[in-house]
């Protein structure tokens, strides 16, 4: 058995800095989310303009997961990673540029681009550097950079930006391209001990009829998830803006709340899976994020005049966000090393690029109604529905030694 704590053996390099380039990945992302006002303002913009641009930087993060991920099983974690990083903070930098619908769109793909690829090398990693005993609380610390990073992305475009313009936020969000040197730091020049006696597999195996099921559940649940998040929160600053006619400070505020909430629970899911059950715990952390949803937009409107009330129904939605833990869990046990960064990079990046046609809908419905309750049915659809995907996963599938010779 593997000894040794959280932080040994080198394992907190390796997760120190894959926490951080999804902190700085996530962030890039979701920052967009607090300066649309300001960048359509600026650029001539309407909503559904404004998302379209998201669809297509979302539908990006697909391509960019597989490219990303084919790499890191071919060519090393390190390598890959460090690739991805620096296309993302390339992508930043260019949208500090943009000067219109063109540049901006182009500049938010090669965004997605390098975004699609961090999340599933790093869960990777993660998975093929802990032990299992360990490896449930090492996802959840590293799933709870997606908080944070939207956290820092409300103190950003709510209280700096105004201050210093959009343009400059998006410019110093192209700095964690340095961060690509510290992988050489970090992480060894060898993948882990568990690939180096295989070459990679090749794509079409992710559908190989032992990995079918799994591969199959995942990506349903992923889908479902994506469309639910980004419907809700891509657009959740602006419905705050709009409908309840709060502040840009208060949004802020309420976004650093709830973030602060979804810390606690990606990291908590992460020691409860490993007490209960990894399936058992992404059941009734689905439901609580759809209870959340389904308050909010049963009664919006009294909400909106209730603000306690209001933060008490959304931090029940942060709860329930900490599902997003558990996938990375999932891929290391239901998918062999030789084709994990591809599994976890391509079918993650694949549901999020899934929601080019989600964002614009979005954009449409809340500038047509008026409302942001379509959204949050939408989202407390999609939770309800991935309680039930959730019970098709394979069990005991963290017990299996996977092989090459298991797919031949």
């Amino acid at each position: 058995m593997d000894g040794g704590g959280l932080w040994s053996h080198g394992r907190g390099r390796v997760l120190l800095v894959c926490w951080l380039g999804w902190v700085f990945d996530f962030f890039d992302l979701i920052l967009f989310a607090f300066v649309k006002p300001a960048v359509g303002a600026d650029l001539g913009l309407d909503l559904v303009a404004l998302g379209w641009v998201d669809g297509a930087t979302l539908f990006a993060t697909a391509l960019g997961g597989f490219a990303f991920g084919r790499l890191a099983d071919r060519r090393g974690r390190r390598f890959a990673l460090g690739a991805a990083i620096v296309c993302y903070s390339l992508g930043a930098g260019a949208t500090a540029l943009a000067t219109d619908f063109t540049t901006l769109l182009l500049a938010r793909v090669v965004t997605g681009l390098g975004v699609g690829g961090e999340w599933g090398i790093g869960h990777a990693l993660v998975a093929e550097r802990f032990p299992e005993r360990l490896r449930d609380r090492a996802h959840g610390i590293l799933q709870a950079g997606s908080p944070v990073a939207m956290a820092l992305a409300a103190v950003v475009g709510c209280f700096v930006a105004p201050e210093v313009g959009w343009r400059a936020c998006f410019a110093a969000a192209a700095l964690p391209a340095l961060l690509a040197l510290a992988l050489r730091w970090a992480l060894p020049d060898a993948p882990a001990r568990t690939e180096v006696q295989h070459a990679p597999l090749p794509a079409r195996a992710l559908f190989a009829p032992q990995w079918r099921r799994a591969s199959t559940v995942l990506f349903a649940l992923l889908l479902l998830h994506m469309t639910g998040f980004w419907c809700v929160y891509a657009w959740l600053p602006n419905a705050l803006l709009r409908d309840g006619g709060a502040t840009l400070a208060t949004v802020g505020l309420v976004q650093v709340a709830l973030n602060a909430v979804h810390v606690v629970a990606d990291v908590g899911f992460g020691f409860l899976a490993g007490r209960f059950g990894r399936v058992r715990m992404l059941v009734v952390f689905c439901l609580s994020f759809a209870l959340g949803q389904a308050l909010v937009g049963a009664s919006l409107a009294v909400l909106l005049q209730q603000p306690m009330l209001l933060f008490a129904a959304v931090t029940l939605m942060g709860v329930g966000a900490g599902t997003w833990s558990c996938f990375g869990a999932l891929f290391g046990v239901l998918h062999p090393p030789e084709l994990r960064a591809t599994a976890s990079s391509t079918f993650y990046s694949a549901a999020r690029g899934a929601q080019l046609f989600s964002q614009p809908l979005m954009a449409w419905l809340f500038s047509a109604t008026g409302s942001f309750a379509p959204a949050l049915w939408v989202g407390a659809g999609c939770s309800l529905l991935s309680a039930f995907v959730a019970l098709a996963l394979p069990r005991g599938a963290g017990a299996q030694s996977v092989s090459r010779a298991a797919s031949q």
